[in-house]
């Protein structure tokens, strides 16, 4: 099979941890919350790049002792020259976004595993579009 033929106009650049923090004594009962950033876009030449950032919190609590985990992800995303614009801004703030949070679950899974003596934190799979969804609802009240 030939790949750019299934190639979807969206091209990451890089990602870069913008902040991480830790606090840890425990190892229990956990939750879960992220906020996706509004991605910013911009044109240069033929093409247009996109940047957004994700931030996690992660809490796991177990009598009187906390954990702690903060992670702001940032990444950067280049479209294709045959692609337009709205199209590419679809593709980051769905594609790119899920790409992202993949890429955050590596890296949260491998810090905590390196601080709990017994199993790692394991972030759940985030429907994107039940995301928006959701934050849409939110501010309809």
């Amino acid at each position: 099979m030939e790949l750019n033929c299934i190639v979807d106009g969206i091209e990451m650049v890089g990602t870069v941890i913008k902040d991480l923090s830790v606090k840890n004594n425990i190892d229990a009962r956990k939750s879960f919350g992220l906020n996706i950033n509004e991605p910013t876009f911009e044109k240069i030449e033929n093409a247009v790049i996109a940047q957004v950032a994700i931030h996690f919190q992660i809490e796991i609590e177990q009598e009187e002792n906390k954990c702690s985990i903060e992670l702001v992800l940032e990444g950067a995303f280049l479209s294709r020259n045959c692609l337009n614009e709205d199209a590419f801004k679809q593709l980051v703030i769905l594609n790119g976004v899920a790409a992202l949070i993949g890429i955050a679950r590596g890296k949260i899974e491998t810090l905590s595993a390196g601080i709990f003596n017994k199993g790692k934190i394991v972030i759940p799979f985030i429907n994107v579009m039940d995301y928006y969804k959701s934050l849409a609802e939110d501010s309809a009240k």
